[in-house]
């Protein structure tokens, strides 16, 4: 068998933790042999957690001498171009935490410097990698869903007054905001699954004195999809006292899904169970209650609203494993060692950073934005 594809980490901040299980479970196909953070306790805090030895406060120190085959960066969002373009020069595999960039050209600047150096770039959304997802992705290729029409995303949390003063994801200028740090999940996710986004419309909303250099924390937009769909976009960092939620819903011809909210939010599979309601899943001999109800008779109950739905499957749906970090982080490795594409490499990324930032520039000037003009 051959050696373990060897990984060094780049940032140890929080989401970087849900990223160590695979080295773990699977070691004879990945191992993580170096650790990089400009903080000296966070980078031996990680990796004593690890197992790890090998120890850089500078990322271009680890990119010379560390015996890595590639990167995981989780840095912070403006720091993710300069590691990336440092990675793919010195000939290092690269997977970056999302959002890609933050602007259009840093992405398509990463982009370049990978295939300039004949590296892999792999952005890690790991939704993408969700046996949920799989599983939604199976059951819409079968077309039980018929043709999408519409789609929404709700993100809705109060999150501004958990994060610490001074926080990055507080400042515009570092990347921060609702959209880069969370809207970018979801818009993804739905993109993957239902196809590009043509155009959009969005406003955005300052709310809290703590955001600075135009960090939002409420975002809302209407998207238009290439194959004639319509999308919705709702996503709040101050929701007080609201629902939280970070999820989508789809609706086609034939039936509709949604998926449904599970917390903590990084448990390793989507934010929730998916639920489905299509003809192929009604009970034989049956229709929708929605179908049959006599005219003018009051709704008792919520499946008078809701029809019947039914949660998919339990499973892994043919990925390695349940946990979607894991996933990503497999494939990476894969598509590295034998030249393959990744699901999310950067050329196909670069569609959902359009959307996001598209957003921003509707919010901007008060105008839809077509895409392909970004």
């Amino acid at each position: 068998m051959s050696e373990p594809f060897k990984i060094g980490l780049i940032g140890t901040g929080g989401i970087s933790r849900a990223h160590l299980p695979v080295y773990e479970q699977f070691p004879e196909q990945v191992k993580l042999t170096a650790v990089c953070d400009i903080v000296e306790e966070a980078a031996r805090e990680r990796a004593k957690e690890a197992n790890v030895d090998d120890i850089y406060l500078d990322y271009e120190k680890m990119l010379r001498e560390a015996d890595i085959d590639g990167v995981d960066i989780c840095t912070s969002h403006h720091t993710h171009a300069p590691i990336v373009i440092a990675a793919a020069a010195a000939g290092k595999h690269a997977l970056v935490e999302k959002p890609m960039g933050n602007n259009m050209q840093e992405c398509r600047d990463m982009i370049a410097a990978a295939d300039k150096a004949g590296v892999t770039f792999m952005i890690a959304h790991m939704l993408r990698f969700s046996p949920s997802t799989e599983a939604v992705r199976q059951l819409l290729a079968a077309g039980e869903l018929g043709e999408i029409r519409a789609a929404r995303i709700d993100i809705l949390m109060n999150a501004v007054g958990r994060l610490r003063e001074g926080h990055w994801m507080l400042d515009g200028n570092a990347g921060g905001g609702i959209g880069m740090t969370n809207t970018i999940h979801e818009v993804d996710l739905v993109r993957h699954l239902v196809g590009d986004v043509k155009r959009v419309n969005g406003v955005t909303r300052t709310v809290s004195p703590r955001l600075k250099n135009n960090a939002e924390d409420i975002l809302c937009a209407t998207l238009e999809f290439e194959n004639g769909a319509v999308g919705t976009v709702l996503c709040s960092w101050c929701a007080v006292r609201g629902p939280v939620s970070q999820q989508y819903t789809l609706l086609g011809e034939k039936g509709a899904l949604h998926s449904l909210p599970v917390f903590p939010i990084y448990r390793g599979d989507h934010f929730g169970p998916v639920v489905v309601s299509s003809p192929e899943r009604d009970e034989p001999g049956t229709e929708p209650v929605m179908n049959r109800r006599e005219p003018g008779r009051q709704m008792r109950s919520m499946e008078d609203i809701m029809g019947h739905y039914h949660q998919l499957a339990p499973g892994t749906w043919g990925l390695p494993s349940d946990n979607c970090f894991t996933n990503e982080i497999l494939h990476f490795a894969e598509c590295a060692r034998e030249g393959k594409e990744p699901i999310s490499n950067g050329k196909d990324i670069l569609g959902s950073m359009k959307v996001l930032f598209g957003i921003y520039e509707s919010a901007r000037t008060g105008k839809a934005v077509d895409l392909a003009s970004l």
